[in-house]
């Protein structure tokens, strides 16, 4: 296996396991904010873009996984590749957001106690683990930058092997072309040279005449 090779084996492989951690933390955001959402654990501001960032995450690891493994969908593992700055993003700003809005994540459980139906215990427990999920967006955060890292050698490797082998098969068309002259080259030298042989062997030979020599012209005199 080659340098080429061997380095767009090992990208792929992180790759593939990063989409797949991307994919089950993904839907684990989509449950985690259909759940707070549908029981109105949270404000809309927060559970929203718990949803977002989950199904954005879900789509982003299917398209890379797609186009990692089949390379005429190569164009998806470069979009999603793009997408994942989006991503980023939307993880820290949503992890920040929650960190700094502790107090009023804890004003509205304490508001909505008694339509929420919570115990005291229940309560105590969404607010001691209302930082969970910023602490899974940070993890995340960096996931996806070692993720882009990822699929980034990967397509510059991919790009790599397409370019040598385009390269190869060039220079094999070439060599092809030239053994083709050289043997009608040899072809052609062949033909000539027959050619010659039988013509020298045909060819009615020359006459010559020669002028008489004195000694003869004086013998025929006589």
């Amino acid at each position: 296996m080659g340098d080429g090779a061997l380095a767009e084996f090992c990208a792929g492989s992180a790759l593939f396991l990063f989409n797949g951690v991307d994919i089950v933390c993904g839907v684990v955001l989509t449950v985690y904010g259909l759940y707070l959402g549908t029981n109105h654990y949270a404000p809309e501001w927060l559970y929203a873009p718990i949803l977002v960032v989950g199904g954005v995450m879900v789509v982003t690891a299917t398209m890379s996984w797609c186009g990692a493994s089949h390379r005429s969908c190569s164009m998806m593992l470069s979009l999603s590749s793009y997408l994942l700055f989006l991503l980023a993003i939307m993880e820290l700003v949503l992890a920040i957001v929650i960190f700094t809005q502790g107090s009023a994540i804890n004003k509205f459980l304490r508001d909505h106690q008694e339509e929420l139906k919570l115990t005291d215990d229940e309560l105590r427990r969404f607010e001691d683990s209302k930082f969970l999920p910023a602490y899974l967006l940070i993890g995340l955060f960096v996931m996806e930058v070692m993720r882009f890292c990822c699929s980034s050698e990967f397509i510059r490797a991919r790009e790599r092997r397409k370019y040598h082998y385009r390269s190869l098969r060039t220079l094999r068309d070439l060599d092809d072309n030239l053994i083709t002259v050289k043997k009608e080259h040899e072809i052609s030298s062949k033909y000539a040279a027959l050619k010659d042989k039988y013509r020298n062997k045909y060819q009615a030979p020359e006459l010559t005449t020669t002028a008489p020599t004195p000694s003869e012209t004086s013998t025929l005199h006589v």
